[in-house]
């Protein structure tokens, strides 16, 4: 019986590593390099493999594998379940969803558990912008936060004023 699920995935901004309980993805995260996946449960691999490529070929994929549940605190859960609520496409604000979880002064909070997030592209923390429309905070990079935007058709980081 083998304790630890996981899998890589060559993405076309760098590898991938997941790993996987038979209640879902527990992590989702860039690493440098590809290594050898192991499974005890083949169907949840492909159907992880076959969301990885869904994603990065279709702009608007609807993942279809779980999350594994109780990744963090009771704050970090609510903060994540209203960051899955962000349509591809769109970018909101710490802010935004500090209001959205109810909890208005909240936003510093809301950039934390953002940054906690244990999977990345499942739980779409890379959806998140500063409340002036800058990109802040990563954990895959800044430079992928923009790659995943534009792959998304999010229209604000090509907004620039023409001088002529």
């Amino acid at each position: 019986m083998i304790l630890l699920n996981f899998l890589f995935f060559e993405s076309p901004i760098g590898a991938i590593r997941v790993e996987y309980t038979q209640q879902g993805i527990s992590s989702l995260r860039f690493v440098e390099q590809m290594g050898d996946n192991h499974t005890d449960n083949p169907e949840l691999e492909q159907l992880i493999l076959a969301d990885l490529q869904g994603y990065f070929t279709q702009k608007n994929y609807s993942w279809k594998s779980a999350i594994a549940p109780h990744l963090g605190t009771e704050f970090q859960e609510k903060v994540w379940k209203s960051l899955t609520e962000i349509p591809a496409g769109e970018a909101w604000t710490y802010r935004d969803i500090a209001l959205k979880i109810g909890q208005p002064k909240a936003a510093q909070a809301v950039g934390s558990a953002n940054g906690q997030n244990p999977v990345l592209l499942r739980v779409p923390c890379h959806r998140v912008i500063g409340s002036n429309g800058a990109m802040v905070g990563y954990a895959g990079e800044l430079w992928r936060k923009e790659w995943l935007l534009n792959h998304e058709g999010y229209a604000g980081l090509n907004q620039q004023m023409s001088l002529f």
